[in-house]
């Protein structure tokens, strides 16, 4: 089992969606690639407004995707930002810059053919 991605999770998508399920994981780790450096530039200029948009939009990729850990770092971001709570955000943009890296390479991996 993995630590960063719930693999079942994925297989039964994949179940449910056929053939087709590759080509949407696939999908979804483009626009949660795309969300995540929108929160990593947010961040990075200060712009919590935007890092609570940018972290709102991943958090249901990671949902459905199973990125249990993504989630929960993506959620405690846009509570902070949110709250407007800088330290707290920080923190939680520490664990999503921590979790993501493992976490893209293992859903890359689940759109691989076997």
């Amino acid at each position: 089992m993995s630590s960063y991605t719930d693999l079942e999770q994925i297989r039964r998508l994949q179940e449910v969606m056929g053939s087709d399920a590759r080509d949407i994981v696939a999908s979804m780790l483009g626009s949660l690639t795309g969300a995540i450096e929108q929160v990593d530039a947010a961040m990075k200029a200060g712009e919590l407004d935007g890092a609570t948009r940018a972290a709102h939009a991943a958090r249901n990729d990671a949902m459905t995707l199973g990125a249990r850990q993504l989630l929960e770092a993506l959620t405690d971001l846009e509570a902070a930002t949110r709250d407007w709570d800088a330290p707290r955000a920080s923190a939680a943009f520490e664990r999503v810059q921590a979790v993501w890296p493992p976490t893209r390479d293992e859903l890359r991996g689940a759109t691989n053919p076997p």
